[in-house]
C-alpha cells in the first residue's frame, strides 16, 4: 500500500482499469490530483 484515505472522502472516478487481473479506479480530487485505488468492494464503497 502506498497510502490511504480517510473514511468519507469523495473522489471523481475517471476510469476503471485492469492491472494484472485486478481492477483499480483511476480517480481525481478537487485539485485534479490523480490517484489509483483498489476497486475491491471490501475497501471501496461506490455511490
Amino acid at each position: 500500500m502506498a497510502g490511504s484515505v480517510d473514511v468519507g472522502l469523495g473522489f471523481t472516478i475517471d476510469a476503471k482499469i485492469s492491472v494484472n487481473g485486478s481492477y483499480q479506479y483511476k480517480v481525481h480530487n478537487s485539485h485534479w490530483q490523480v490517484f489509483y485505488i483498489t476497486a475491491s468492494d471490501t475497501y471501496v464503497n461506490v455511490r
